[in-house]
């Protein structure tokens, strides 16, 4: 059973199905795909993926499982692409009834029967706006939304996120006019030599690039430090759009994945599993060497931070004057840092295992507080299945280049406008979690609370 076909392959079996309930359409050297039509079902070629597809979205679709002759193997019509089998072989077709009859009488005969109704016909005029016909316009906000997350057509859901998802924390940004790093930083009070304070000085961004980390890793730790310490210290707290992502897994069940783009470690105060986040960039909270890559000890790493860094905003009196080095236990280099991804740094092998995983079966990618603008990260935009819905919880609208469609021509993108935090307890609200959030208003940032105190007052009003 994988990804259902374009409308047209159903109707060239059209008569042949009508006749007899069961018709089975061959194509040469393509995979079958199980389709249901209006008088039954039949075997069908892949969609044609070539125009505007990557090579994963080909891999993907060649790779999926088909049913074939009840062993394993593929039909073979000989060369004639045109070629169909029609209701002149019974075996056939009591072959393939005794198969979908035993799918749908298995333990996961639900699901299956959702899956199919969903995959029955496809609008296949733009590739990229590609959803079942039955679902003629992508649901609206927040309500039809929650219905779409408690149905069987939804089962695995992607959640990507961006500084957004954070904001209400209270954590700057490199960006924000007079608290970013770009506004704020003093090359001067940094342990390096005067060259490299010009160039910083120039490009306050090669403080973060590894090359300079594994030349003097000093400059990158002195000004993180805050940061470190203050993850660790838990001083910033996971939002409400933290938690209505812990809400998909913890009362829906249905979350297969958060990748995250930001390194502030917030989502490990919440309890979603480990294995469910993928930390795009690294995290603040977890540290390893930068060469060997050994990881250390999170809160020992957090002592000799404090113990061997200076405080370069003067606000720690027992800050050391002078920073020194940390060194790696196992290969002896000073180059133990947060696992954060510096500029010109690899990303992790693990985004890329976990992509090739997930989104062959995503139906709804959940995208949070991002420009995407970001690559790899925005690739998911284009790499989940064509049937897959996307919904947007940002404040501006993005992803136009990725192919995202806002307005009457989507049909598979919903946009919610607004804060990540907003949106996100709009949607809490729909589902029906809002006595699960007020268990804990007291553990969100006071922004967060508020506005969640605000929702409550408003509905006992009403």
């Amino acid at each position: 059973i994988g990804e259902a076909t374009k409308p047209a392959a159903l109707e060239n079996d059209s008569n042949e199905k009508q006749s007899s309930g069961l018709g089975i359409n061959k194509r040469k050297s393509q995979p079958k795909k199980l389709a249901v039509g209006q008088g039954g079902t039949a075997l069908l070629s892949s969609p044609n993926r070539s125009q505007g597809a990557t090579q994963d979205d080909r891999d993907d679709s060649s790779s999926e499982n088909s049913i074939g002759n009840g062993d394993g193997s593929e039909n073979d019509n000989n060369g004639d692409e045109n070629n169909s089998h029609a209701s002149g072989s019974s075996s056939d077709s009591s072959q393939q009834a005794a198969i979908l009859a035993a799918l749908l009488q298995g333990g996961q005969g639900e699901a299956i029967r959702a899956y199919l109704n969903r995959h029955e016909s496809f609008n296949t005029s733009d590739m990229g706006q590609c959803v079942p016909m039955h679902m003629p316009a992508p649901p609206s906000f927040p309500n039809e939304m929650a219905d779409f997350l408690r149905s069987p057509l939804c089962q695995s859901i992607c959640v990507l996120a961006g500084a957004g998802m954070s904001v209400s924390s209270g954590i700057p940004d490199f960006r924000s006019a007079g608290v970013g790093l770009y506004d704020t930083i003093r090359p001067e009070l940094l342990t390096a030599t005067e060259l490299e304070q010009a160039i910083i000085e120039d490009d306050p961004t090669i403080a973060l690039d590894k090359g300079m980390f594994l030349r003097n890793p000093l400059p990158m730790l002195e000004l993180k430090r805050d940061f470190i310490l203050g993850t660790q210290a838990k001083k910033w707290k996971a939002t409400l759009a933290h938690r209505f992502v812990e809400l998909l897994h913890t009362k829906l069940g249905k979350l297969t994945r958060l990748y995250t783009q930001n390194i502030d470690g917030l989502e490990l105060q919440t309890s979603i599993p480990k294995e469910k986040i993928v930390n795009v960039h690294g995290s603040m909270g977890a540290a390893a060497c930068e060469q060997c890559e050994v990881e250390v000890d999170f809160d020992e790493f957090c002592e000799k931070i404090s113990s061997n860094i200076k405080d370069i905003t003067g606000r720690d009196e027992n800050a050391p004057v002078t920073s020194t080095p940390i060194t790696c236990d196992a290969c002896g280099n000073p180059s133990v840092k947060p696992t954060i991804v510096l500029f010109r740094g690899s990303m992790p092998q693990l985004f890329h295992r976990r992509v090739a995983e997930d989104l062959p079966e995503c139906d709804l990618l959940i995208i949070i507080g991002t420009s995407l603008q970001v690559s790899p990260a925005n690739s998911l935009v284009y790499r989940i299945p064509p049937t897959a819905l996307r919904m947007v919880m940002n404040n501006e609208k993005v992803g136009r280049m990725l192919g995202i469609l806002y307005g009457e021509d989507s049909v598979r993108d919903v946009f919610a406008h607004g804060h990540s935090d907003e949106t996100c307890l709009d949607l809490c609200s729909a589902m029906g979690w809002l006595p699960d959030l007020a268990e804990i208003i007291d553990e969100l940032p006071e922004s967060s609370a508020r506005l969640l105190r605000q929702r409550l007052e408003q509905r006992e009003e009403e």
